[in-house]
């Protein structure tokens, strides 16, 4: 299988390349240049290994959240590649594919949201799979939500400004931090392969994530995240 993944939610642009067993990767802190950057990247990383998009299975982007423009570039770029050598795009949520890279099986993973703010989720691994997030959101620094049980891992680059804010409000119950760079193209593209293996292409797979719309939880979800 052959898999081309992307990711411009944060300052870096990170591009990989699944080739059968072997995994092919660019890291480039790019700031504010992903649009100008991106593609020539894409094309070299293709041409290193005599391919082109439509020699690809698949396309698959982190979809958020993160950087707004960022997102959108990925978005937009993945459809646009995929569209054109007719192939899917599968978009895999950021702060999960965090999570995978962690190799870790409680994960804490945050993403700098700007604005005194981090989109925050958490994950425990049921076998070979995460389930789906205790919770998940844009939270004020003095607003993060609680955990009862120790043993868990924080990734993300929210770490590179509120780490201490984040470790003092989860305390002991951090065994683990991981910081900066994170590898997450490895990940997104791992985490599309059931997508791609049992044909599960739907547009709500793909659309960009944001999460900034999700400012309340509902009872449930408050007891959920309050009994871990």
């Amino acid at each position: 299988m052959k898999i081309l993944s992307l990711d411009t939610s944060t300052e870096y642009m990170s591009l990989g390349l699944e080739i059968d067993e072997d995994f092919y990767s660019i890291y480039i802190k790019a700031g504010q240049t992903h649009s100008e950057i991106i593609l020539p990247e894409i094309k070299k990383l293709l041409s290193e290994h005599q391919l082109t998009t439509k020699n690809l299975d698949a396309i698959a982007f982190g979809r958020g959240p993160g950087s707004f423009t960022g997102i959108r570039i990925a978005c937009g770029i993945a459809y646009g590649l995929g569209y054109g050598a007719s192939i899917p795009v599968i978009g895999v949520n950021n702060l999960l594919a965090l999570a995978e890279s962690s190799g870790k099986n409680k994960v804490i993973s945050g993403i700098d949201a700007r604005m005194g703010e981090i989109y925050l989720s958490a994950y425990i691994k049921e076998g070979q799979t995460f389930s789906g997030p205790i919770f998940e959101g844009v939270y004020k620094t003095h607003e993060l939500p609680q955990l009862r049980e120790p043993g868990w891992t924080l990734i993300g680059n929210a770490i590179e400004n509120y780490k201490e804010e984040m470790k003092n409000h989860f305390g002991q119950q951090i065994e683990e931090v991981i910081e900066a760079p994170y590898k997450v193209v490895e990940s997104i593209s791992k985490l599309a392969i059931p997508f791609i293996q049992n044909q599960i292409f739907e547009l709500i797979y793909a659309e960009p994530v944001y999460l900034r719309n999700k400012v309340a939880f509902t009872t449930e979800e408050r007891q959920a995240f309050n009994a871990i």
